[in-house]
C-alpha cells in the first residue's frame, strides 16, 4: 500500500494527525528510517517534536523513535516521505 493511501485513508475521518517518527538510536540498523503513526486530534496539543514514539510491535520500542513532525494534511505527511522512484 503506498504512503498516499495510507495518509489519505488516516486522514478520511478529520479527526486525525500523523506524526512522523525518526530512528535515532545509533546501534540501530534502521538509523534514520521514518515511520508515521495516526492520532486522534485530541492528543495534538499533548504531541511535543522530540517526544518518544509509544512502543509498536512492527518498530520496536518507542525510545528509538523521536517524533519530528506533527502533520495535519496529506501533502504534509508525505513531504518527510520522498517518493524512492
Amino acid at each position: 500500500m503506498s504512503n498516499r493511501t495510507t495518509f489519505d485513508r488516516w486522514f478520511a475521518d478529520g479527526t486525525t494527525w500523523v506524526g512522523v517518527y525518526e530512528c535515532k538510536d545509533l546501534s540501530s540498523q534502521r538509523l534514520g528510517d521514518r515511520v508515521a503513526m495516526p492520532f486522534d486530534t485530541a492528543d495534538l496539543s499533548k504531541a511535543e517534536v522530540g517526544d518518544k514514539a509509544p512502543d509498536h510491535p512492527t518498530n520496536g520500542p518507542g525510545w528509538r523513535w523521536s517524533l519530528i513532525a506533527k502533520c495535519n494534511t496529506v501533502e504534509e505527511a508525505l513531504a518527510y516521505f520522498p517518493d524512492p522512484n
